[in-house]
């Protein structure tokens, strides 16, 4: 191609149908700009290359082709996302699972425990109150609730086969 004058022609020509045959492809009249816009970047950067009668079918070629590349990245995408979201799923139900279990197992072990010892345990562990605050109305020392939690603990850990593991409880 000889000049820039001859380049703004074939662009204000030929725009608006490569916008159109890009939209045949993918139905986002934004990404259809883009691609005909780069399109004819790549033109204007190989100016000197492209014969003036072969630009338009060059272009129609780079045009159908970044169609198709756009079009194979937004399928890995949608399929990335659809893996994403099973994966995430699996992972929520087999830790909801997993704890649902636990919960079962901890509520089986707490069975072992005396009424008292489990009321402390509840009121502790469970309903998030000081060691003072149930002392106070149990009517009994801190010491005392301090005992019965250790002796709670040390029976669940024996039911529930974790004796090392304190971290757990």
């Amino acid at each position: 191609m000889e000049d820039k004058a001859t380049f703004d022609k074939m662009f204000n020509e030929w725009y608006a149908q490569f916008v159109y045959f890009a939209y045949y492809f993918i139905n986002d009249a934004e990404v259809c700009r883009d691609i005909v816009s780069d399109a004819f970047e790549y033109l204007w950067r190989n100016y000197d290359k492209i014969e003036e009668t072969t630009a338009k079918t060059y272009l129609y070629t780079i045009i159908r082709t970044r169609c198709i590349d756009y079009l194979r990245k937004q399928n890995i995408h949608e399929e990335y996302v659809e893996f994403a979201s099973q994966l995430a799923s699996r992972i929520v139900e087999s830790h909801s699972h997993e704890s649902d279990n636990r919960i079962l197992l901890i509520r089986k072990a707490m069975e072992k425990l005396t009424p008292y010892n489990c009321r402390i345990l509840e009121a502790c562990y469970i309903q998030n109150k000081k060691y003072k605050e149930v002392a106070e109305e149990l009517n009994v020392s801190v010491a005392a609730i301090h005992k019965n939690i250790v002796k709670a603990l040390r029976i669940l850990r024996e039911e529930l086969g974790q004796k090392g593991n304190q971290d757990e409880l």
